[in-house]
């Protein structure tokens, strides 16, 4: 069902925000997209679009670029557009002087079952934290950050397989369905946002570069879950002979070795084994400073002296 009476302004930056974009746009009137300006990146220094601006430019969708969200003649266009909502996924923190121009408010979209998982980097931090569900939530834009009223709900599997990259695709595309579905039921009053719980809260901050390195004193399932949540990007890494190394693919493997931490166990044409603390590891793809991404097959071709090395 579409009403294109409904005006709504969408915020938004990542691969994450499109599929919401996406659906926003099917099922109402997309008056404007706000994203980040096109930044210079690469050796090249070339400009790069966001995601978001790539998908509103191919759908002929008014676009705003914005860095300073109090910028008079930024919030004068927001105003000019007389918006019914605003639709804010993985986007920055909204100040509080834009809330009161929509009509009916801002709906955000956050990948976590709130109040579990505040923050910036929920679904990594999920992974980390070994969850097997996980889940989006819509809910009533406050300005302390992810604390407002929460519309609606969806769980989600987290499967062995998964890592960063897979999870936020699906998160993504059933948090799509979520907000269309929350935006009906709120502007119909057919549901009523209710408050999160306080006592059930936990955090998500941001992650640092340092939480990359692996340690190979920890147990076996904890750096399994370090490379899941930084795969595809950027990576989990170690050393190797004085070269940095980074992990994008791995398997447990709960036989536990006789050998110390870091050293490789076993060597087979297609993986190789490293031993943890607990349980050992299972090596499927890897990349080596300054190279591209590489089975570990090609890898162990490149290593002939593998087999008894250590990682650091």
């Amino acid at each position: 069902m579409s009403d294109k009476s409904i005006k709504i302004i969408f915020f938004g930056n990542t691969e994450f925000s499109n599929p919401v974009l996406v659906k926003c746009a099917e099922s109402y009137n997309v008056c404007s997209v706000v994203t980040n300006p096109s930044k210079k990146m690469g050796r090249g220094q070339k400009f790069v679009d966001t995601p978001v601006k790539i998908l509103a430019n191919n759908s002929n969708l008014e676009i705003i670029e914005c860095d300073n969200l109090l910028d008079e003649g930024f919030i004068k266009k927001l105003k000019d557009v007389n918006p019914d909502l605003f639709v804010v996924v993985a986007y920055k923190i909204l100040p509080k002087s834009l809330l009161g121009i929509p009509k009916y408010g801002a709906i955000n979209l956050h990948s976590s079952l709130l109040p579990k998982y505040r923050g910036a980097a929920p679904i990594q931090r999920a992974i980390l934290n070994k969850e097997k569900i996980t889940g989006v939530s819509t809910f009533l834009i406050e300005p302390k950050v992810d604390t407002g009223k929460i519309i609606e709900q969806e769980n989600c599997k987290i499967d062995e397989e998964d890592n960063y990259g897979t999870l936020s695709e699906k998160l993504s595309h059933i948090g799509a369905d979520l907000v269309i579905s929350s935006i009906k039921k709120y502007l119909s009053k057919k549901i009523q946002p209710y408050l999160q719980d306080e006592s059930l809260v936990t955090l998500a901050p941001k992650i640092i570069k340092e939480e990359f390195l692996i340690d190979w004193n920890k147990e076996g399932s904890d750096i399994n879950a370090q490379i899941k949540a930084f795969s595809p990007y950027p990576g989990a890494y170690t050393f190797l002979n004085g070269k940095r190394i980074k992990f994008f693919q791995s398997e447990l493997i709960n036989s536990q070795s006789s050998n110390k931490p870091g050293y490789i166990d076993a060597v087979t044409p297609n993986f190789f084994d490293i031993a943890c603390t607990k349980g050992s590891l299972r090596i499927y793809k890897v990349q080596i400073e300054g190279k591209k991404i590489m089975d570990a097959k090609d890898f162990i071709l490149g290593m002939p002296t593998l087999k008894d090395s250590r990682f650091s």
